[in-house]
């Protein structure tokens, strides 16, 4: 996640029940990590009517619009016969998560009833977590038969200073609204697989209305766990898709037109899209994303199951490439991860599993020309060897994720060159037959087969590859040991080669969008003058600034009721590097 330059978004499906209550994105510049892995929810087979019965959940979403603006979403929620004891759990939702509110559902507007008439409710408030505030709805006696839930969510208020994070918020836009399950769908806290099914009813919403799922459009259906409610976005609305009509594979929805060509975008992704699916061994599945307009000067993106949605603020510029390259990094998070461990433990894999095969793959598919995909390699490289948290171990860089942007980008650079390098040795041991590609489709497959491949199979992967230095390397890898590729890594038309490069460092805290905090001791900011609770009126675009060393930060701040622009170059002190530079060979003749 690269583009959009907050720090904070989601890139796996965070899962509020019982079970993995772990936080850990999105973006990246787009990203705040939250631990788990991409969860495949599979569309419902046609032979499933043939399978063992499966208990039903059927959600019905009602949003209400006033006078052009959504006021109200009303749920219902159907539970097929829970058999919930006296006491017993009946649905949970987050007041809290992340740092983004739920809906509260207080007082009534959560009610249930069963077979026997209205069902007595016990709401309890769990112990918060750093991640989470739970509020849990007990049953005040036992169910019997069907349990209807009823529910009032209510958009969420924000305004030029509301602070960014994670896309999670339910949220009016337009006309319409979106926002993720997590933050206003209570569901039950069961790990069984369940017949889930979303309608919408938009007789209170404006004609042309139309509602999404990240598993489809109108009515869907899916066999998974109850969370799958949780972990996906919803959208309705007099919303704009590409395409224009048909059911799409690949499908990108807006409400407020963008300061990019939205078409453009969703035509290049698609093609990446297509070619990654069949790579991964998953033709056919299908993906949504969805574009949020923000009243704030940032952007963010969030991935969830089989979807993804990014933001963007006034005086924002994204360019038709740079978002490719966010989206390609967030789609490839549907495939490749690890099971098991914390975020700690694993994100060195999906997060440079997605940097490595987003960039590959957008080569391979010819959504990127060879000059393109050098600047992104070179990059994710420039960005590994600047992070000041190169040296830390991974459990140091995870401790730190919540209050250090930096420590949030270690996984990504960290994984993607050590995926340089393990490829690279993997084709010189085989004589070329074989490649990182190998290993990390087995990885799916067996994952596919019912297998459980973690850190140690990952391990055994590579050592049954390479021999024992592998395991070397993974423990150099994960204690934070710098990492070096191979000169020749990408074959003979690159030569990797030491650089001198100054990091980033805008000098304060990047996840304010409005004011100067965490200033930075002794650096270019400070000796330039800016000041702990300085208003930022107006500065230049960070991604400008990480493009170009030479670039100097210009930022407009008023303080004291004065206002006043300073000027300085936000850079730290040089560091030893690499980069890859071209040799006489030319890079077309190049298989990588």
């Amino acid at each position: 996640m690269n583009v959009l330059q907050l720090r904070m978004s989601v890139r796996q499906p965070v899962r509020v029940g019982s079970l993995a209550r772990r936080a850990a994105a999105l973006p990246s510049p787009t990203s705040l990590l939250v631990a788990g892995a991409a969860v495949v929810a599979f569309a419902l087979p046609a032979w499933a009517g043939s399978a063992p019965k499966l208990p039903t959940l059927d959600l019905t979403l009602a949003p209400h619009s006033a006078e052009g603006v959504v006021d109200r979403v009303d749920l219902t929620l159907r539970l097929g016969r829970p058999g919930i004891a006296a006491g017993g759990l009946l649905v949970q939702s987050p007041l809290v998560i992340v740092g983004i509110p739920g809906a509260r559902f207080d007082g009534d507007t959560l009610r249930a009833e069963d077979a026997r008439g209205p069902l007595e409710l016990k709401v309890e408030d769990v112990p918060p977590t750093p991640t989470q505030t739970m509020r849990q709805w007990r049953a005040a006696r036992a169910t019997v038969g069907d349990v209807t839930v009823h529910a009032r969510a209510l958009p969420r208020k924000i305004d030029a200073t509301t602070r960014n994070g994670p896309l999670f918020d339910l949220r009016a836009e337009a006309a319409g609204m979106h926002g993720a399950g997590m933050t206003f769908v209570p569901t039950p806290d069961s790990t069984a697989k369940h017949r889930v099914r979303v309608r919408w009813d938009l007789r209170g919403m404006p004609a042309g209305s139309r509602g999404v799922w990240s598993l489809g459009e109108q009515d869907a259906t899916t066999i998974d766990t109850p969370d799958v409610l949780t972990r996906t976005f919803y959208a309705a609305g007099p919303m704009q898709r590409y395409p224009a009509a048909g059911d799409p594979t690949f499908a990108m929805y807006w409400f407020t037109p963008p300061p990019f060509d939205a078409n453009a975008v969703a035509r290049g992704i698609e093609s990446f899209y297509g070619y990654a699916a069949k790579f991964f061994g998953d033709p056919g599945s299908a993906y949504r994303v969805f574009i949020r307009h923000n009243p704030y000067p940032s952007g963010g993106g969030t991935a969830l199951a089989h979807s993804f949605m990014f933001g963007w603020g006034a005086g924002q510029k994204q360019t038709s490439m740079e978002l490719q390259g966010l989206l390609a990094h967030e789609i490839t998070h549907n495939w490749p991860k690890l099971d098991g461990g914390e975020h700690g433990d694993t994100a060195w894999y999906s997060e440079g599993t997605a940097e490595y095969y987003s960039i590959l793959l957008s080569r391979r598919a010819g959504a990127i020309d060879d000059d393109e995909w050098l600047r992104r390699v070179n990059e994710r490289l420039f960005n590994y060897y600047t992070n000041p948290y190169r040296a830390a171990t991974n459990a140091e860089a995870a401790k730190a994720f919540w209050t250090d942007s930096r420590a949030q980008r270690v996984p990504y650079g960290r994984g993607f060159t050590y995926f340089t390098k393990v490829n690279a040795q993997v084709r010189a041991a085989s004589g070329g037959r074989r490649s990182l590609d190998d290993l990390v489709l087995e990885v799916l497959r067996r994952q596919r087969s019912g297998e459980s491949v973690g850190v140690k199979e990952w391990v055994d992967l590579v050592v049954r590859e390479l021999g024992p230095g592998a395991r070397d390397d993974y423990e150099a890898m994960v204690t934070g040991k710098t990492i070096v590729p191979a000169a020749d890594a990408l074959g003979p038309c690159l030569r990797l080669e030491a650089a001198q490069q100054s990091p980033f460092e805008r000098g304060f805290q990047d996840v304010s969008p409005t004011v100067v905090t965490k200033l930075v001791a002794a650096s270019n900011a400070e000796r330039a003058g800016l000041r702990e609770g300085d208003r930022i009126v107006e500065m230049t675009d960070t991604r400008d600034l990480q493009a170009d060393e030479a670039r100097e930060m210009t930022i407009t701040i008023e303080r004291d009721g004065a206002r006043q622009t300073l000027k300085y170059l936000p850079r730290g002190a040089a560091v030893d590097g690499y980069r890859f530079v071209r040799t006489e060979t030319p890079l077309a003749s190049c298989r990588f």
